[in-house]
């Protein structure tokens, strides 16, 4: 499912690399835990592997594909197989939640007959069908976690994809956004979740763990 070999990524105002020669294979059906401290890697680690930003070494293949050798044209093709939840949630904030979701499933090329009930269908999941046409900017800091949750999951990605999905969130919340997790994962997908609270990783039975510090990569 992901495979990098030998990936290092530098930026010109950092002195040392975000990542430094990082090998993993991430088997389909497996849960990730990337974890590690603030600044050790880990966004710029998930950004490569959506196609946000190119390795400055190595090679990544994603679902088979190549990253390296993808077009501009062919990465927002890879990306509508993935489910990624970002940290900010960057959801349009003037749509509603079930238009934010509607969104990512047309970009994903969901057919209009089908696109009404998934959006329905992903609300339920995440809790939210009662708040579907609420403004998304008007939603806690929970709900539009679980919004975007509900955005990622409704095309049924076979990789998700997540930034410290918890970081802005109470307990209560956070146990949530991993459940949903945890069932996406135990419906056949592939999750690498980058966090830096360790006390996530005991809710995933026999999840894998990989840490990143000053960007290179320990099994742990």
């Amino acid at each position: 499912m992901v495979i990098l070999h030998g990936v290092s990524k530098h930026y010109p105002q950092r002195r040392r690399p975000a990542l430094d020669d990082v090998s993993l294979h991430v088997p389909p059906g497996q849960f990730l835990f990337l974890t590690g401290p603030s600044g050790a890697g880990k966004t710029t680690f998930l950004r490569l592997l959506f196609g946000a930003a190119l390795p400055s070494a190595g090679t990544i293949r994603v679902g088979g594909a190549d990253l390296g050798r993808l077009s501009p044209r062919q990465i927002p093709r890879l990306r509508r197989k993935l489910g990624v939840i970002f940290q900010d949630f960057k959801l349009m904030p003037r749509l509603s939640v079930f238009e934010n979701v509607a969104l990512a499933l047309r970009v994903a090329g969901v057919k209009s007959r089908d696109l009404v009930e998934r959006v329905e269908r992903a609300l339920r999941q995440v809790g939210l069908d009662h708040l579907a046409e609420a403004q998304a900017d008007s939603l806690s800091g929970g709900e539009q976690q679980r919004a975007a949750i509900a955005r990622a999951l409704a095309h049924q990605p076979a990789l998700i994809l997540a930034d410290e999905p918890s970081g802005n969130l109470d307990p209560r919340n956070a146990l949530e956004v991993m459940k949903l997790l945890v069932a996406a994962h135990a419906r056949g997908a592939t999750v690498i979740l980058a966090t830096h609270d360790p006390a996530l990783l005991d809710m995933v039975h026999g999840a894998r763990v990989a840490k990143l510090e000053a960007g290179r990569l320990e099994e742990s």
